[in-house]
């Protein structure tokens, strides 16, 4: 049977070194939910090269994603690290372009 891996983003928090903790909670079909979080260090934060805050949640799910699927006992890990590789490699994959559809047309309003 296929275990069905769902991730749920829950909040961010300061960390202890100024950078930020990012919360999600794990549902299995075959565990109960757990907690896991992403630290991304200050130092991601600063400089010329720096990801911005918003940025943070779509590295932090990859980096718990790539994790639960290839790591050897992801059930006994509480929190794991952002690096400067998995940056490297998150800034290496071109971002998901969605289409959206046309808006509505409104009249024209006359003066």
């Amino acid at each position: 049977m296929n275990t069905r891996t769902t991730v749920r983003y829950v909040r961010f928090r300061p960390s202890r070194d100024g950078g930020r903790i990012f919360d999600f909670c794990i549902s299995e079909s075959e565990r109960p939910d757990r907690a896991m979080s992403v630290e991304i260090p200050l130092t991601f934060f600063e400089g010329e090269d720096r990801i911005h805050l918003q940025d943070g949640v779509g590295i932090s799910y990859s980096k718990l994603k790539h994790f639960l699927e290839f790591s050897e006992s992801p059930a006994k890990t509480r929190t794991i690290r952002i690096d400067a590789t998995d940056l490297a490699l998150h800034r290496d994959i071109p971002p998901v372009v969605t289409k959206r559809r046309p808006g509505p047309t409104l009249p024209h309003s006359r003066r």
